[in-house]
């Protein structure tokens, strides 16, 4: 016989498994609706669901009438592991940059907290790969200025990486082409279209247009997933130099256009 504890272990099985398929939406979704109304409505259901997402090592980040969104726990077997971005061994340089241009496209996006915290239901302008390369490179300039001449710069491990990952960016050309005419991989825009699309294919983007004009806009997902982002330090340390750009003067040019 089954008990109602039975059947709301079974529905938040089902609802995390939705949340698990980041291009569902709720909307287009009955079974997912109705799960999303339950979580909302009942306090019972939702403790079970963020007990099973616990157990799975996973995080309810948030849940409204677009969906379940979850994080992941440290050691999650549902985490993003570098391997995931770039197939195969990858270099220490490669390594630096992918974290680099994820915390970048984030800054592009949210470059003050007021936007990460402003309401998510509203849509944010797309990004081009451009837009963010133009932000790192304008960032790589005033890391180089703060840490010149501070000795403690090569002391700290965190600054040293810190440090090693600009030079490795800054060293890097903007643009590179394949012989077909798109960019390449070793350049850093061909770098951050990856990213982009990797981004696309975990539902936190959508694309449009076609190379060198695509634009991406970020989604509800992406907004909610940065937030966890955040708490980092190489995230911590990008806002700081984006602090003390702006104190300086300094615009961050965004070529946004209308929202979609």
């Amino acid at each position: 016989m089954t008990t109602s504890e039975d059947r709301d272990a079974f529905l938040a099985g089902r609802l995390i498994q939705w949340g698990l398929r980041p291009k569902a939406i709720p909307f287009n979704e009955p079974e997912y609706r109705e799960l999303i109304d339950r979580y909302i409505d009942r306090p019972a259901f939702r403790a079970v669901v963020r007990e099973t997402a616990d157990g799975l090592g996973l995080v309810v980040l948030e849940a409204n009438d677009r969906g379940i969104f979850l994080g992941t726990q440290d050691n999650s077997v549902f985490a993003l592991k570098p391997s995931d971005f770039r197939g195969g061994s990858s270099r220490a340089d490669d390594r630096l940059l992918d974290g680099l241009v994820q915390v970048a496209i984030a800054a592009s996006i949210f470059p003050r907290q007021q936007d990460l915290d402003e309401d998510s239901l509203e849509a944010k302008p797309p990004i081009t790969c451009r837009e963010v390369d133009d932000l790192l490179r304008k960032l790589c300039g005033e890391h180089k200025q703060r840490t010149s001449g501070d000795p403690d710069a090569a002391v700290d491990d965190t600054r040293r990486g810190f440090h090693e990952a600009w030079r490795v960016y800054e060293a890097r050309p903007a643009v590179r082409t394949t012989g077909q005419g798109s960019l390449a991989a070793n350049s850093t825009q061909g770098l951050i279209r990856r990213h982009l699309y990797q981004l696309v294919d975990h539902g936190c983007f959508i694309a449009s247009g076609q190379e060198p004009d695509e634009r991406f806009r970020p989604t509800l997902r992406y907004q909610i997933l940065v937030k966890q982002l955040a708490a980092t330090a190489l995230y911590r340390h990008v806002r700081l130099l984006l602090d003390n750009a702006a104190d300086a003067g300094t615009e961050t040019v965004h070529e946004g256009g209308e929202n979609a």
